[in-house]
């Protein structure tokens, strides 16, 4: 079964001052009909996750010819796609991960799906269009930014380095209008 949902739940800060740079929720994750992430599950980080996502889309995962996410910093590797905290809090050991390997007639082939560092069926596979998968992956990342729009946020205390949250955002934007093209041809 070639099905592939993910899905933001919920989405919130955990408080209400808006000085923090991550947004936190539950997902729906459903890969080829097994569940592997639903509202029982405790929250994860919905922007980080988003961007991680994105970089799926245009480089695969795990991939060594990708370049570290921007806001990194220099010591730190993408290891995961979905995690409970984020680069601010240098990853925690609740994550959720998978590969995505891209084929030569435009397609990705989704495996090896772990969530806490096991994996989830020994089995567990999904093809997609690539297509397909840009536009499930887009409409997470475009619904986890809409969440932030209008907010100031306040990340003094935050940034492990100055205008670490800036270039979060840029390269969002920069993955977001490269799926976009993808969903448009």
């Amino acid at each position: 079964m070639n099905t592939f949902v993910l899905e933001i739940l919920n989405q919130r800060f955990l408080n209400d001052d808006l000085n923090e740079p991550c947004s936190h929720g539950k997902i729906l994750l459903v890969a080829g009909g097994t569940v592997i992430s639903n509202e029982e599950d405790g929250e994860w980080v919905i922007n980080e996750a988003a961007l991680s996502l994105m970089r799926t889309v245009r480089y695969g995962f795990p991939s060594s010819d990708a370049p570290p996410p921007k806001y990194f910093v220099p010591e730190a590797q993408e290891e995961t796609l979905i995690n409970c905290c984020g680069m601010y809090m240098f990853f925690c050991p609740s994550h959720i991960t998978w590969d995505v390997r891209h084929t030569a007639d435009g397609r990705v082939l989704l495996s090896h799906f772990t969530k806490y560092d096991v994996l989830v069926q020994e089995d567990l596979q999904v093809e997609l269009p690539l297509r397909q998968y840009a536009r499930i992956i887009l409409d997470f990342a475009i619904k986890a930014k809409a969440f932030f729009d209008g907010k100031e946020i306040d990340v003094r205390g935050w940034e492990l380095f100055e205008g670490q949250y800036r270039l979060f955002w840029e390269e969002y934007e920069e993955h977001l209008d490269y799926i976009r093209g993808i969903v448009r041809e």
